[in-house]
């Protein structure tokens, strides 16, 4: 038995949304403002609970639209809704086990800093700052259009121009907020809004469970049923289909979302900037561990909404199926409490994370691709706060602008762009650096420009950008793939580049050396 996908905002709904909000901002100004000057580049405190370092990084790795979109696929897909959850916890335990203690250890601000003991080139930096830009813009500009679409749905508004005003009053709230509260004040906020997720989604999901009774085969039964798929609802293939290319955009999906999510340059500040030594460890397991709690309330909530509202309605408000999340608690809390609760989260975990992601890539311009001063370490944090400041409201203001002009757009491409960006280019250099000791700058630029390339190559090719209903330019067809997710050739590609610039790099190096030997030898100059 199914129910209307409609929404209509309660009474309660924009008083308790303009308290939550209101409240947050003060946190995060007053939080950036204890130590204005060092507020883009908060030291380490080791009397930072682990707790709370763990949260915000958890918190940092679930965005907005990651939480509209695994509930949305869950209600749509099912079974591979469910995987693609998984890949997320995937992301954050290879984050705990490989990358967290070398990244705490290389310290700084940015992977260009943490790779800085290593490469000190000027060109290694310059790589690093391009591909954060390069993953950050992408992501800034779909979650604040994401976030702007949802606002406008809210509001009851569907012309383009109401959700492009949507998105330019947000884009320059949180543009201010970033500005003003830097990375500490953007931190204590996240902070909260992980607290208030795990709330609200806790209540929504037990009100799915009692629904059914506590009983969870009861809930899958209603949900495959309600889908309008049936038994296939539970197992792989409804996203993608079935047949070899079918698998490989599936195993392609996962593998790039869990390395991508390890990787993420707002993610990564986090960790560097978390306290030392065995505080880091205890901080990856409560990250690991709120991840989890919300991932599996996450997959309960999708599959209630399949179940309550069916799959044919929830494509009929949003083809996606990121308003999944605002129907069902509509439908569960019909006093509307509730859904004002989920709202204000949702928007509040959009604010934080633009905030963050916009902040790493400031961070990245003002120490990676700015000139830095001639000897190191005398530059003033006040002024280096000032140049981070100032890249932030530039990237913040090209953000918004270009997330006005995207307005319905499907930015499935940008989502793609992003993650496979980060899993093709930066994960194999995280790798290769902290556990390779044979890699080179030669194998890092070959990966970071060849992966780079590579991915935008097949994403111009790919269905995501042309020929078919769901991409970007739905009226043009120049698309010369069937692949979806181009990780699955990109990633191999990025730590075979990585691997042979290195292998080649090395034997030159050696032939160089005994070139230069020989000639020593042969001239007989003992200084040689």
């Amino acid at each position: 038995m199914t129910a209307a996908a409609s929404f209509d905002a309660p009474d309660s709904f924009f008083p308790v949304l303009t308290t939550f909000l209101s409240l947050c901002g003060c946190l995060w100004v007053i939080s950036g403002a204890a130590d204005d000057d060092a507020a883009m580049f908060p030291s380490r405190s080791p009397e930072e609970p682990a707790w709370r370092s763990g949260l915000v990084i958890s918190g940092g790795a679930l965005s907005a639209v990651t939480l509209m979109a695994l509930i949305g696929l869950v209600a749509l897909t099912g079974y591979d809704g469910m995987m693609l959850s998984l890949g997320v916890v995937m992301g954050l335990v290879l984050l705990a086990l490989l990358f967290a203690d070398p990244l705490r250890r290389a310290g700084g601000y940015t992977v260009g800093d943490a790779l800085a003991h290593r490469f000190p080139e000027r060109s290694v930096r310059l790589a690093m700052g391009l591909v954060t830009l390069c993953v950050c813009l992408p992501y800034v500009v779909l979650q604040l259009t994401a976030i702007g679409s949802l606002s406008a749905f809210v509001l009851g508004l569907t012309s383009t121009g109401a959700k492009t005003t949507c998105i330019l009053v947000i884009g320059g709230v949180v543009v201010s907020l970033a500005v003003s509260g830097g990375v500490r004040g953007t931190g204590r906020v996240q902070l909260v809004k992980v607290l208030v997720l795990l709330l609200v989604m806790t209540a929504a999901a037990v009100l799915v469970l009692d629904r059914f009774g506590w009983n969870p085969n009861r809930l899958l039964g209603a949900a495959a049923t309600g889908s309008g798929l049936g038994e296939a609802f539970l197992g792989p293939g409804v996203q993608y289909g079935d047949g070899p290319m079918a698998v490989a955009n599936r195993f392609g999906q996962l593998i790039t979302v869990a390395l991508a999510v390890c990787c993420l340059p707002h993610v990564t500040m986090r960790v560097l900037g978390a306290p030392p030594g065995r505080a880091t460890r205890m901080a990856m397991r409560w990250a690991v561990g709120q991840l989890i709690a919300i991932s599996a309330l996450l997959v309960i909530i999708g599959l209630g909404a399949a179940a309550i509202l069916g799959g044919p309605a929830l494509s009929k408000a949003d083809p996606t199926g990121s308003m999944s999340l605002l129907l069902v608690t509509h439908v569960l809390s019909p006093g509307g409490i509730l859904v004002s609760a989920v709202f204000s989260a949702v928007f509040l975990t959009a604010l934080t994370t633009v905030a963050d992601v916009m902040l790493a890539a400031a961070t990245s311009v003002a120490r990676d691709l700015l000139p830095r001063h001639p000897r190191p370490g005398t530059e003033s944090v006040p002024r280096q706060d000032r140049h981070a400041r100032w890249a932030a409201a530039v990237v913040g203001a090209v953000a918004v602008a270009l997330s006005a002009q995207a307005v319905g757009w499907n930015l499935l491409v940008l989502s793609t762009l992003a993650l496979t960006l980060t899993a093709s280019a930066l994960a194999p250099v995280l790798a290769y650096t902290f556990l390779w000791r044979g890699f080179t700058r030669r194998g890092l630029l070959w990966c970071v420009y060849g992966a780079s390339v590579l991915t935008l190559a097949l994403l111009a090719v790919s269905p995501l950008l042309s020929g078919s209903p769901m991409a970007a330019f739905p009226d043009r067809d120049f698309h010369g793939t069937a692949l979806v997710n181009p990780g699955l050739v990109t990633v191999p590609a990025g730590f075979a580049l990585g691997w042979l610039g290195s292998v080649l790099d090395r034997r030159s190096t050696k032939v160089a050396t005994y070139e230069s030997l020989a000639t020593a030898v042969v001239s007989g100059d003992p200084q040689r």
